[in-house]
Order: C-alpha cells, then sequence, then structure tokens
C-alpha cells in the first residue's frame, strides 16, 4: 500500500469528521500504521492496523471502524483543546 494513497484517503475521512484537526503524518510500523492527528497545538495518534486499512481501501469495507478509531482521536483532542480555554 501507497503511504501517499493512505493519507490523501485518512485526510478525507478527518475533514469530514472535524473540519478544525489536521492530519500530520501517517507512518508504518511492523504491520500497524500510526496517524498523527494535531488541533490547536495539541497532537495525538491513532494505530491502526495494517488490514484495517487495507480492507478499507482496497475493497470499501470497515470504513466505520476507521472512522472511529479516527474519531476517538478527534474527540480527545477536542475535549484537551476546550480544557485549555
Amino acid at each position: 500500500m501507497d503511504l501517499e494513497k493512505i493519507e490523501e484517503e485518512l485526510r478525507k475521512i478527518v475533514g469530514s469528521l472535524d473540519k478544525g484537526t489536521r492530519l500530520e503524518a501517517v507512518t508504518r510500523e511492523e504491520g500497524e500504521y500510526r496517524v498523527i492527528l494535531s488541533k490547536g497545538v495539541h497532537s495525538d495518534r491513532a494505530v491502526v492496523s495494517g488490514d484495517l486499512l487495507e480492507d478499507f481501501l482496497e475493497r470499501g469495507k470497515r470504513g466505520q471502524e476507521l472512522k472511529k478509531a479516527v474519531g476517538k482521536v478527534i474527540s480527545k483532542l477536542t475535549l484537551i483543546n476546550k480544557r485549555r480555554r
């Protein structure tokens, strides 16, 4: 799987879930992908399995699981950002 394609698709997902959150990077480590997101001055990461990304990109399946994993990080960043104000 190509990291550029993965980043492009994840940018679409992150944008659809929250406009204020940015996808900073996607790295591959031992069959897993680390998705680094930031909002304001805070950043956090989600660890997504290679199988999950492969099913989503190649077959269009398990999109809800991917959105849920990314959504949890976005929710955490939003809460941290609100506490900071």
